[in-house]
């Protein structure tokens, strides 16, 4: 049947657009959501620079920067996550 084939064709290429917006926007996303799926992707980061095999001083210089830098990455955001749950947003640097 052609006519719910278009339909179902159309109907597919609504609903990826409409995620497309949503992944591309991150509008659903909130503040602790964000947090929350970053803390393993800077661990991600960290495994990566630590079980790496480097050669070049520079490179593993590099690696131990990062792994240093994600880490307290992930302290800040494990307290933010922490002290947005237990005192709401913070809308201006003054409070």
């Amino acid at each position: 049947n052609k006519k719910l084939n278009m339909a179902i064709f159309l109907l597919a290429t609504i609903l990826f657009a409409i995620c497309l917006y949503l992944v591309r926007s991150q509008s659903t996303i909130s503040d602790t959501a964000y947090m929350k799926a970053m803390i393993p992707h800077h661990s991600i980061a960290i495994l990566t620079s630590e079980h790496s095999t480097l050669e070049d001083v520079r490179v593993r210089e590099l690696a131990n920067g990062i792994i240093k830098a994600q880490r307290k990455e992930i302290k800040e955001m494990e307290w933010l996550i922490k002290d947005i749950s237990e005192n709401g947003k913070v809308s201006s640097q003054a409070q």
